[in-house]
């Protein structure tokens, strides 16, 4: 027999079945949901044939309200390894309000109280992420103290469980507690998962023809149309929700398409949900599984549910943490706090970066539609770059929605309450009264586009373009408006280290090229890099990474930077003529080669910082006698770098001094394995010239 384990707050036993598939034996299980029980005894104790497991391998399932069980009653005098719950989370949403005290909150308590009965030696629980930051944090620090009071190390990481063979972007977090006489204070690591990822077509690929009663026909409301709901058979598919009337598109469907703001429209007429056996499937439940009760209620346990696949991949971790005798390689000793905060998505920042470009780009859109851009001067391209960003900002919008009265997950908030639009409605309502053109009631034709992540390399850092033509067929181009998006920070750019570590030639374009000398010293330390990964694989497990890696490499960069873009009076004339060519290319990697409109979005004071970098003099030109009095005159560019030096007190920042303008780069590990290519520095503004002047533009 396997580890025992008790559940609560089954469900239809998503989370159940993974432990059980892995070998895990569920003793007791409780739902408050009839047909989520009925649908679990199917699955748990019955043989496919029909025929009822002997009563030694039968889950005991107890339906029912939680509150009103004795818990000291469940499996008097039985031990148990594991104690499993996904507490309903009504309270805990993103949801409004987001009570701190609403009544349903403590019905974790329950799991609390079988935890402190039971002692089990590992504690599981999954949950949304708005449970982070209820009340302000208050009711996730409270979660915690609880477990933590009763013996248990807690980790909490949010995890996108499209990472775990599960064909669906679904973030959730993940409760691990381990007893501290087994953990010893360490806190459990959870595991990156797989960036390859599962499509709709392999999920998909083995269902029968599509019945239409299994399928919601509800009609679609305003909400629904508020976004696309469509993803292709070569990607995953939109978290599934426990309301089947919000269920994503089928891939079959026609599709939709965007409109304005909030508003999108079916492209043709065959479109239909997914239906519920594929929205299980979908869900990693296997593909002959019986669902109990009306459609409403099927749709409603599937979306509720642990993906199965997830709930597998944190079975074989508790199986680990129950059976290695050394966890020391799968705790972290050193930082167990960081476990809690932990973000495994992966790719966070660039989702949020990328939602805030989207925003940007229809919220400019918009305002040129109210300053009377009839829609058919305006084109959108709506290629991978622009898919990429709408992607982006639809799985921040997911995690606000998908109300449902036992798991209330998340809810739609309008544009006019979303932080992603008010910063870029306040951005682009300044754009419109300072740009000229852009108030042109004349015969001009615009291009909107999300510029690829590539160009940024080149030197171009613009992420959102705004190409004017004085014609329909866009041949006689007259201005270009760029903007670069910053979602709450204002980092200049992110370069990495490369595998070629000629930083030279790839920053200025193949003109120069990195001495001899600074390449065998970055050799050397590459072949350091690569032995501390045999050895230690992640970053967090060296100590002395400061002075064996990050300290050497800022030197060899500051002495590089020093000979390629410095002269005193005694070089040659040529010599003198390269530093200054090697200074202004090494700025416009930096800055850009294009001018452009920095916006930065500042959640914690509710306002967007407006930032215009003309420096070839394109922004805010005349236009038609429509003239800009207030326009930023021409930012001169630097013409040579004064001073490199190592920053006073580190070990891993330079600051680069150019006539008029000083930047900062600070060197980090971008990823938690220790690979050559896992370093970049952060580049910021230290000091710029006045004619950079920002305006900070409140979202009221």
């Amino acid at each position: 027999m396997g580890f025992k384990v008790i559940s609560m707050f089954s469900g239809a036993g998503g989370l159940d079945m993974g432990f059980h598939n892995k070998g895990f034996q569920i003793l007791w299980a409780n739902d408050f949901n009839k047909d989520a029980c009925d649908t679990y005894d199917k699955w748990a104790n019955y043989d496919k044939d029909g025929n009822r497991k002997p009563e030694n391998e039968c889950t005991i399932i107890e339906c029912g309200d939680i509150s009103k069980l004795d818990l000291t009653k469940v499996l008097p005098g039985i031990e148990v390894d594991v104690v499993l719950g996904g507490f309903p989370c009504q309270g805990f949403s993103l949801a409004g309000p987001r009570q701190v005290d609403d009544s349903r909150n403590v019905l974790y308590r329950h799991f609390v109280e079988m935890v402190k009965l039971k002692r089990p030696k590992v504690i599981v629980a999954e949950n949304v992420i708005g449970i982070k930051t209820l009340g302000n944090g208050i009711v996730f620090k409270k979660i915690i103290e609880d477990f933590s009071e009763l013996g248990y190390t807690m980790s909490a990481p949010t995890v996108n469980a499209k990472n775990f063979r599960v064909p669906q972007d679904r973030m959730r977090v993940i409760f691990i507690g381990i007893k501290n006489e087994i953990c010893h204070g360490g806190a459990f690591i959870f595991p990156f998962g797989d960036t390859k990822v599962v499509t709709l077509k392999e999920a998909l690929s083995n269902l029968d023809e599509v019945n239409m009663d299994d399928v919601c026909q509800a009609s679609f409301s305003s909400r629904y149309m508020s976004r696309n709901r469509k993803r292709d058979y070569n990607d995953v598919s939109f978290t599934i929700p426990a309301m089947a009337k919000q269920v994503p598109l089928s891939p079959d469907s026609e599709g939709m398409e965007f409109k304005d703001v909030d508003k999108f429209e079916f492209i043709g007429v065959n479109n239909r949900r997914l239906s519920y056996k594929e929205a299980a499937v979908i869900q990693t439940f296997p593909p002959d599984m019986e669902f109990c009760g009306d459609l409403d209620s099927k749709y409603k346990q599937i979306g509720n549910a642990v993906p199965v696949r997830l709930a597998e991949a944190i079975a074989e971790q508790v199986y680990k943490i129950l059976t290695k005798e050394d966890l020391a390689p799968l705790l972290n000793m050193e930082n167990p706090e960081a476990e809690i905060k932990v973000d495994r998505r992966i790719t966070n920042t660039v989702i949020t970066g990328k939602a805030f470009e989207y925003a940007t780009l229809v919220e400019l859109y918009r305002e040129l539609k109210n300053n009377n851009w009839e829609p058919e001067r305006v084109d959108i391209v709506k290629d991978k770059n622009y898919k990429n960003i709408e992607r982006a900002y639809q799985m921040i919008e997911e995690l606000k929605e998908d109300p449902d009265e036992d798991r209330m997950e998340m809810i739609h908030l309008e544009t006019s309450s979303n932080r992603y639009n008010r910063a870029a409605r306040a951005a682009v309502r300044y754009l419109c009264k300072v740009e000229p053109i852009l108030r042109s009631n004349g015969p001009v034709y615009g291009v909107l586009r999300a510029m690829p992540d590539r160009a940024g390399i080149k030197g171009d850092v613009r992420d959102i373009d705004f190409a004017i033509y004085q014609d329909k067929l866009h041949t006689q181009q007259i201005s270009d408006i760029g903007i670069s998006c910053k979602n709450n920070h204002e980092a200049v750019k992110h370069p990495r280290i490369t595998e070629d570590p000629d930083f030279a030639k790839e920053w200025t374009n193949g003109l120069f090229h990195c001495s001899q000398e600074f390449l065998d010293g970055m050799k050397e330390i590459f072949l350091k890099i690569d032995e501390y990964a045999g050895k230690y694989g992640k970053w967090s497990c060296v100590e002395e990474k400061m002075d064996i890696f990050y300290a050497p490499i800022i030197k060899l960069f500051v002495k590089e930077i020093k000979k390629l873009g410095m002269a005193d009076r005694n070089d040659s004339i040529e010599k003198q003529k390269n530093v200054k060519v090697f200074a202004q290319l090494f700025f416009e990697y930096m800055f850009g080669t294009q001018d452009f409109y920095k916006f930065i979005k500042d959640d914690s004071s509710e306002s967007t910082k407006v930032y215009p970098y003309n420096m070839h003099g394109t922004l805010m030109r005349p236009y038609k006698g429509d003239k800009n009095n207030q326009a930023v005159k021409m930012v001169s560019m630097p013409e040579e770098i004064v001073e490199v030096r190592i920053k006073p007190n580190s070990k891993t920042t330079m600051e680069i001094y150019f006539d008029k303008w000083i930047i900062s780069m600070r060197l980090h590990n971008a990823d938690t394995k220790i690979t050559r290519t896992s370093l970049k520095f952060d580049v910021q503004i230290k000091a710029q010239p006045r004619k950079v002047m920002g305006n900070i533009l409140s979202w009221d």
